[in-house]
């Protein structure tokens, strides 16, 4: 980092309520010393640095917070080998390594192992420098391979959540598919039962009451299926409020009904009287058939 980022960090890292003492709140109190002791290390500010080093690892010792220790104690080492000071550097080392051994984790254990390796080759160790950076190596794979079964997992979840959607979306075009085929069905019906009461109608065949007790079924069936395409639409304007869909259904029951039965009336009284008229009609032919025959006997 430059300086003015250094700067910028130091700012935004004294911003951090600081805890006076380790015992209100230890693991906060670990963590603002560490970093502001990281950040004093990078400014090359070596003795605020090692006064927050110290209370960090100390709070982390004390009340046995493993990951802060291994994390501020690896820092604490580097800065001890910048300085020469590389047996305190390695007291350091191999106390985060201990803590970090206590949680079997690969990736504080990394961590402690890279610090103790360069404590190590420090103090002319190369035996002990080189088997700590084998270790460090093992667990840095581990770290890697933990890494890349996360992002596999996390792959792997987002194609099932992908997938689900996908299977939500095809649910739903299928059951819009299937209303859309049920309304036509039922639109189907309406318009043929239509047909058939104009075909009646001009008939001898049906009696008045039939027609009239059609014509309702048949008007009856056109509001409810006005009334079934109206309310999915209701439901999105109104986001499915119980309160404002009932107002809105009471307010088209309040056009409808009385539609209904004015349309009732005349489309009835239309379809009887046309029936009564091809009755009338075909019984005047009837009685003229039966007044033609006696004269057609008394002519032989």
């Amino acid at each position: 980092m430059n300086r003015g980022e250094l700067d910028s960090a130091l700012y935004y890292t004294k911003q951090v309520e600081m805890v006076d003492s380790p015992g209100e709140d230890p693991w906060t109190y670990a963590y603002s010393n560490g970093a502001l002791a990281t950040v004093y290390a990078a400014r090359h500010e070596a003795d605020l640095a090692e006064l927050h080093f110290k209370r960090a690892i100390a709070a982390a010792d004390s009340f046995q917070l493993p990951l802060p220790l291994v994390q501020f104690a690896a820092g604490y080492s580097s800065l001890l080998l910048e300085q020469g000071r590389t047996a305190e550097a390695q007291a350091i080392a191999q106390l985060g390594f201990r803590s970090a051994e206590g949680v079997r984790n690969p990736s504080p254990l990394e961590k402690a192992a890279e610090a103790l390796a360069d404590a190590f080759k420090a103090n002319g160790m190369a035996d002990s420098a080189f088997f700590y950076a084998k270790l460090c190596i093992a667990y840095r794979d581990s770290v890697i391979a933990t890494q890349n079964r996360s992002q596999l997992q996390s792959q792997l979840f987002s194609q099932q959540l992908k997938d689900m959607e996908d299977a939500k979306l095809r649910a739903e075009e299928i059951a819009a598919r299937s209303r859309n085929i049920q309304f036509g069905i039922i639109a189907l019906i309406v318009i043929t039962l239509g047909i058939f009461l104009l075909i009646f109608s001009r008939t001898a065949v049906v009696g008045a009451k039939a027609i009239k007790n059609l014509s309702l079924i048949a008007l009856l069936l056109f509001f409810e299926f006005i009334n079934l395409l109206v309310h999915p639409f209701l439901g999105e304007i109104t986001h499915h409020s119980p309160i404002l869909m009932l107002l809105c259904m009471a307010a088209i029951a309040g056009l409808l009904i009385p539609l209904h039965h004015r349309m009732e009336k005349l489309i009835t009284n239309m379809l009887v009287s046309k029936n009564n008229r091809v009755r009338l009609e075909a019984a005047r032919r009837t009685i003229e058939e039966l007044e033609a025959r006696p004269n057609e006997h008394s002519g032989t």
